[in-house]
């Protein structure tokens, strides 16, 4: 055997897989630490947010979207037929088409399916995260990138049952990485006609295109790549002279072709932009820009005011109160080390890095944009999610920066820091523990924390609390009234979509409406609209709370009722 295996010049297979083994061993010993700790990162948050799934509810724009996916599959395969309803859409159909054929073979409930679809675009987004931080700040970048924005709470909560404001985070991170690809590759010494092949410019028409088939407003991607490698050719033009823009011209018919790949891409997933390209994402963009339709009162600093009416502050106080204090002094620290090495550029006549300028303009240009055009706001940071991903990433981009400034300064400082991090860590983590699964009320503690930010500012607005809080309920009524339950249909008010009752209740349960609320068994609600304020003269039956503080309560509206039965001489039977 061993004779015929030598003759034909093949080893045999244990031969082959041991050597397979022991190149895997190689690799993996020439990989960086810090991406190793990447790699067991993501995994295990990938395992817990599996494992966790099940314990977040419903929220307000699921139903909606769910809605929204079956119209726009049916529209597909129906011959593009129903085309008036497809023209009313201000957003594209990217996520909720994916999703609707999902549900085609997915074993779970339609909202199950949505849910676990939710986390599997949230790690793309992680994922991104972690590639953006490596690929601007090396191995340990892409690290702390992926630490920061794991360690977000109200960035986190989301990533199980928004579906809107996760998956345009994901298409956003993802455009900035080619960006930033395409940047590095003008930059270098001797470029070459693209940073990748073909491939590279296909898949970075998907990544851009990913954005804007979920909220139009991601055509501000193919803003960034033109306008920054616009820069980046005067950066080459000012240091090298003109001859050496020839080097950039595969780089900017890329760039081009890859633009109009992405339209082409976000066209074909939208009907309103299929049947209009041009005059339907222009439409659609002056609307969500300027969105008067939707008119809700929300709160800033414990003032209720119009949504369509919101002060320049309230984003910026929003951001301030909701991420964790450590991530936003690394922004800051960045912004300002960015600004000092960009004077000193200037001033030296060196070409700027603007691939870090890419990081600082998409953090801050969209709240800019929305406060000076004056756009309705509410939920507080919610449709702004999206930019906290490369604010992590500038963020780690300084600590970076500190961490090989102090190396040259012994052993301690790195401890020091290190520690820091460490710290920080332990704190974010635990926070999150805390408020799971409404990891999206965070506020830090320089706010004063949850319990101060009740009536002050926008906290559990999405009602995801509602499966919590109607499962106790049901709970509890099976332990007191064990002999009627069954026969009995409990009649239930509250605020919020009945859908919050109807998916959470068993069907002895009876949603009415608000106005029937007096004549309800239990009035069930959560923090939104000064809900939790009403009746509260009536015994409270169970509650959701976090940190000491209440988010939902079900109240008992007929315990006087009962009592006052209760307390009657029984009279007897002539």
């Amino acid at each position: 055997m061993s004779t015929m295996t030598r003759a034909s010049g093949k080893e045999p297979l244990l031969t082959r897989s041991a050597g397979a083994v022991r190149e895997a061993c190689r690799s993996l010993a020439r990989t960086p630490k810090a991406d190793l700790a990447s790699a067991l990162l993501l995994g295990a948050v990938c395992l817990v947010m599996l494992l966790t799934l099940s314990d977040y509810g419903l929220t307000y724009d699921e139903e909606p979207h769910i809605r929204y996916g079956e119209r726009v599959l049916e529209f597909y395969t129906g011959g593009l037929e129903g085309r008036r309803a497809m023209l009313r859409s201000s957003y594209g159909a990217g996520f909720d088409l994916a999703a609707a054929l999902l549900r085609r073979v997915s074993p779970w409930d339609e909202f199950q399916t949505n849910h676990f679809l939710c986390v599997f675009v949230a790690q793309l987004g992680l994922l991104g995260t972690w590639r953006l931080g490596r690929l601007v700040a090396g191995p340990l970048g892409g690290l702390l990138s992926l630490m920061f924005l794991v360690l977000t709470p109200v960035y986190y909560g989301h990533q199980f049952n928004n579906p809107k404001d996760i998956p345009f985070a994901a298409g956003y991170v993802w455009g900035l990485c080619f960006i930033a690809r395409v940047l590095q590759a003008a930059r270098a010494e001797s470029p070459q006609a693209d940073p990748g092949g073909w491939r590279f410019w296909v898949s970075a028409s998907v990544a851009l295109a990913l954005g804007m088939s979920v909220r139009v407003g991601g055509a501000i991607l193919l803003a960034y790549l033109g306008l920054f490698l616009a820069l980046e050719a005067l950066s080459t033009w000012r240091s090298r002279g003109f001859a050496a823009l020839s080097r950039l011209r595969p780089l900017a018919l890329g760039s081009v072709l890859s633009m109009l790949g992405a339209w082409a891409l976000m066209v074909a997933f939208w009907p309103r932009a299929l049947l209009s390209p041009i005059a339907g994402p222009a439409a659609a963009l002056e609307s969500v820009s300027n969105y008067t339709v939707y008119d809700s009162p929300t709160l800033l600093a414990g003032e209720t005011i119009s949504s369509n009416h919101v002060p320049w502050s309230y984003i910026p106080t929003y951001f301030l109160v909701q991420l964790p204090e450590l991530l936003l002094a690394c922004f800051v620290l960045g912004l300002s080390l960015l600004c000092l090495q960009t004077w000193r550029r200037l001033s030296r006549r060196e070409p700027v890095l603007w691939v870090w300028w890419l990081l600082a303009v998409a953090v801050l240009l969209p709240p800019g944009y929305a406060i000076v055009r004056g756009s309705t706001l509410y939920n507080g940071l919610r449709h702004f999610l999206f930019i906290i991903p490369p604010l992590a990433v500038l963020a780690a981009g300084a600590v970076s920066v500190l961490l090989g400034q102090v190396r040259r300064r012994g052993r301690v400082f790195r401890l020091g820091i290190s520690a820091l991090l460490a710290l920080y860590a332990a704190d974010q983590a635990q926070a999150s523990w805390r408020l799971h699964p409404y990891q999206h009320v965070f506020f830090n503690r320089a706010s004063g924390g949850l319990a101060r930010a009740v009536g002050r500012y926008e906290t559990e607005y999405y009602g995801s609390v509602y499966q919590e809080l109607n499962e106790r309920l049901r709970e509890r009524l099976w332990q007191t009234r064990r002999d009627t339950y069954l026969n009995t249909t409990f009649r239930v008010s509250g605020c919020g979509s009945k859908l919050f009752f109807s998916r959470n209740l068993p069907p002895n349960f009876e949603f009415r409406a608000m106005r029937r609320a007096q004549r309800s068994d239990f009035y069930v609600t959560y923090l939104r609209d000064g809900c939790l304020k009403q009746f509260r003269d009536r015994a409270p039956v169970v509650s959701v709370e976090r940190e000491g503080t209440t988010l939902g309560i079900a109240r008992d509206m007929k315990q006087k009722a009962r009592r006052k039965a209760a307390a009657a001489p029984s009279r007897s039977t002539p």
